[in-house]
Order: C-alpha cells, then sequence, then structure tokens
C-alpha cells in the first residue's frame, strides 16, 4: 500500500530521524503520538494537529512507524538520506513514477514538465473531492521533488531539476 501524505520537506534528512523519534517504541495512541510529534519537534515543522497526523501518516509510509491494535510505535533505526530515497519511492503514492521521469530525462525541467510526462494522476476522488485538484497535484509533486533534492536524489538547477 502506498501513501498520499507527504509533508514539506524539514531543512534536514536528520530531521526526520527527530520527527520518527518524537513516536515511542511503545505503543501509545493516535492522539499522545500526535502531541509529541508537535512538542518534541521544532515548531516550524511541526505546529498542529493536522501537520502532526500528516507526518504520522507520512512516517508510516516510509516504514518508521507502524500502527498496530494498541496504537502507533516506531522502529528503533533512523533512515539514511539513500534510504529514504528508496522508501519514498516504495511507501508514497506517484514517488515511483516521478522518480522514474526524473530519472530518464536529459536536461533539467520544471515540475510543470514533469506533470506533464508523469504517469500518474489523482486519483478519481482526489479529483473529485479539491475544488483545484490540479493545484494539489502541483503541490505534491513540488514536495515529492523536493524530498528528493533533500535526500541528494536529485539536483535543483535556475532551470529546474
Amino acid at each position: 500500500m502506498r501513501f498520499k501524505s507527504i509533508p514539506e520537506p524539514p531543512p534536514t534528512v536528520e530531521a526526520v530521524a527527530t520527527a520518527q523519534q518524537a513516536v515511542p517504541l511503545v505503543p501509545t495512541s493516535e492522539s499522545d503520538s500526535l502531541g509529541r510529534l508537535i512538542d518534541r519537534t521544532d515548531e516550524t515543522m511541526i505546529s498542529d494537529q493536522e501537520e502532526a497526523l500528516r507526518w504520522l501518516t507520512f512516517l508510516r509510509a516510509l516504514g518508521l512507524v507502524d500502527r498496530t491494535p494498541s496504537g502507533y510505535r516506531r522502529h528503533p533505526n533512523a533512515p539514511t538520506a539513500s534510504e529514504l530515497v528508496d522508501r519514498l519511492v516504495d511507501g508514497v503514492y506517484g514517488a515511483r513514477e516521478l522518480y522514474t521521469t526524473l530519472d530518464a530525462v536529459d536536461t533539467p525541467v520544471s515540475v510543470e514538465e514533469l506533470i506533464n510526462q508523469e504517469a500518474v494522476d489523482l486519483p478519481t476522488w482526489e479529483r473529485h473531492h479539491h475544488t483545484d485538484h490540479e493545484q494539489v497535484h502541483r503541490k505534491r509533486h513540488r514536495r515529492l521533488v523536493d524530498w528528493f533534492v533533500l535526500c541528494g536524489a536529485v539536483e535543483r538547477t535556475p532551470e529546474g531539476y
């Protein structure tokens, strides 16, 4: 299963480990996990319940946190930047296709060009749920590309990615 939740990338890869470490090793409730994410991360990264829920879901997508019958728990090991790329590709909806598209281009491309080349569109539910589904699609793509840049898998240039 791949998840759609993709938060803004933090300033460093280490911030992902900080978010992961905020979730306990012993399962706890969703509300406790959300509170810990808010309390134990830089407030510019996770400042409210909505952003904390996005991060909790994203950490699940990366395989860094599990949801068990008893609640949420983290895995003990933090990933490296290259492991994060693999986890993004495997666990986040559209990341595999976007990464394949980026890997295939010979010259820098903009996010708009990537959207036009990429094979994955928003699911039907997303298209009907959002009034401006194209904006949601662009935002997700930009965030995914920025995550790839953060992990060192993609380079940002003045001409594009």
